[in-house]
């Protein structure tokens, strides 16, 4: 070996060993102070071991402070690379909060769009574990420069790949787009905080004072409904990702990966006769009927603590991966109102992005109107639910237990044909209506309708119809067949079965896109 190539491969070991220490041993341990993982530590926990192949390792912005101060940043405070996540490829970037607090210079933001645009060519996901004090301010570098790069290119690779975002440090201001515009969101409960402005800046900008819990993990779940899942630290946050990658294909032209048949297709789940009252006005929790119908009981719920009033997840009949979205009678009426239509909607793109069947559990009374929810926007809210599920191409199978009312239930739950279900199934003690209200209009209404307006019109607004009169007439377009309760799991894995080789093509149209409300 010659004198040049001994000293350039002594100057890459030197980079590599120095990559490691990122800011250097005191920012090293004021991380696990705080109960934090470096950003080499996040990766080990994400990816199958020793399957990480770093990229961009020698890019070093030596920080030139306004004052003339030099900083080392060790690649540019971000780690990435391709790895193996269940033997299946992704792009993994790490922020380095010992760096510079894993602020973002410019050739951090190239280097984070630089990664998505890298796996949406490639056709793998792209996961960002990240902990960033945001822009590198106080330093001769433009702090934009490449930000809006950044977002542009999340936003046209939207739906290629799946981009998810750990989020496990503060997330500030302009940087607090990138996770938003992810198909997923996790934070850490311990470490992970996203404002637009944090306290410090709004008391700054406004006077406000707010504790810092707003914004942190627990309050975009509940409140925002910005958080997709929790995690108790670092380590379960980035776990909880990984099992989410188990669901998703590598890109829109797949479809999700087929898991090992572990529970049988012909098993009758005799217990959901004894769960599910016969009494729509008795309440149960539809968890309880999704943990007997799917694949040994497990599934992979998102925004479990927001708009309770419906479940959106991910699980598997007979080891094909579908997304659930269930009425959950526990709470509230299991009415639809406007946090419960966004999280319909975000859960139906991303299933129609990524080829995942969709399955409804429908058990709801119609929508209730009030002045709440109407200055909130409701009719709006529910006309984006409207078009997504209408222009969504995925297999839809319906299963109708006891109520579906009018727009809640018949409309965007796959109880009316029209709107595109597939195949609608109905259990026998299952009930169609426009509305369920027992109320007299006479009484509220008073002289101000006909003498014989209840008789010959209003009354039957709020006729029900049983399964069997809804099954009578084929060309209602209701249900495709009565099943009975036992039988719903083996119904939905028949009708997965027929679904598997779908194709629906939307009209031709120049643009990618039609014009929802919003």
């Amino acid at each position: 070996m010659g004198k040049r190539m001994e000293e350039a491969i002594q100057k890459y070991l030197d980079i590599q060993e120095k990559n490691k220490l990122g800011g250097g041993q005191k920012h090293i341990d004021r991380q696990h102070d705080r109960g934090k993982l470096l950003a080499r530590e996040r990766i080990d926990v994400l990816i199958d071991p020793g399957t990480f192949n770093e990229l961009g390792s020698c890019v070093n912005t030596t920080g030139i402070r306004i004052d003339g101060r030099f900083t080392d940043a060790p690649c540019d405070a971000l780690v990435m690379g391709t790895a193996e996540v269940h033997g299946r490829l992704v792009f993994v970037a790490a922020s380095d909060f010992t760096v510079l607090g894993g602020s973002s210079g410019i050739q951090t933001l190239m280097k984070t769009a630089l990664a998505t645009e890298l796996a949406a060519k490639w056709g793998i996901p792209v996961v960002h574990l990240l902990d960033s004090s945001g822009g590198r301010l106080g330093y001769r570098e433009v702090p934009m420069a490449g930000i809006d790069w950044q977002f542009r290119i999340q936003s046209r690779y939207s739906g290629v790949v799946p981009q998810i975002t750990v989020l496990m440090g503060p997330c500030i201001a302009g940087g607090a787009y990138l996770p938003t515009l992810c198909d997923f969101l996790f934070i850490s409960r311990v470490s992970g905080n996203l404002w637009l402005g944090g306290p410090r800046q709004t008391q700054a900008a406004t006077s406000e004072v707010f504790d810092r819990e707003v914004g942190g993990a627990d309050y975009h779940m509940r409140y925002s409904g910005t958080c997709d899942l929790v995690g108790d630290d670092d380590k379960e946050s980035i776990l909880k990702c990984r099992e989410m990658l188990r669901y998703l294909p590598s890109n829109y032209r797949e479809k999700p990966p087929r898991w090992k048949r572990t529970d049988s297709a012909d098993r009758e789940v005799e217990s959901l006769e004894r769960i599910v009252p016969d009494d729509p006005n008795q309440t149960y929790d539809m968890h309880d009927v999704i943990k007997e119908l799917v694949d040994d009981g497990e599934y992979f719920e998102i925004k479990d603590e927001y708009a309770k009033n419906l479940i959106c997840c991910f699980a598997r009949f007979d080891g094909r991966v579908v997304g659930i979205v269930a009425n959950n009678p526990k709470y509230p009426g299991s009415t639809l109102e406007v946090n419960t239509c966004d999280k319909y909607y975000r859960f139906l793109q991303v299933l129609d992005a990524y080829n995942i069947p969709l399955v409804n559990l429908t058990d709801t009374p119609p929508v209730v109107p009030g002045e709440s929810e109407e200055a909130r926007g409701l009719i709006r809210h529910i006309g984006k639910v409207l078009d997504v599920y209408a222009t969504a191409t995925v297999p839809k199978i319906g299963v109708v237990l006891r109520q579906a009312y009018a727009d809640a239930g018949s409309l965007i739950m796959s109880g009316l044909k029209g709107m595109g279900a597939d195949l609608t199934f109905a259990w026998p003690i299952a009930e169609f209506a426009v509305e369920a209200s027992g109320l007299d209009y006479r009484e509220v209404l008073g002289e101000s309708i006909e003498e014989d307006a209840y008789e010959k019109y209003w009354k039957f607004s709020r006729e029900k119809k049983d399964a069997f009169d809804a099954a009578h007439s084929w060309t209602a377009q209701i249900v495709d067949e009565i099943i009975l309760p036992r039988d719903t799991r083996k119904k939905i894995i028949q009708a997965l079965r027929l679904l598997e080789n779908k194709h629906e093509d939307l009209p031709p149209r120049k643009k990618m896109h039609g014009s929802a409300p919003t």
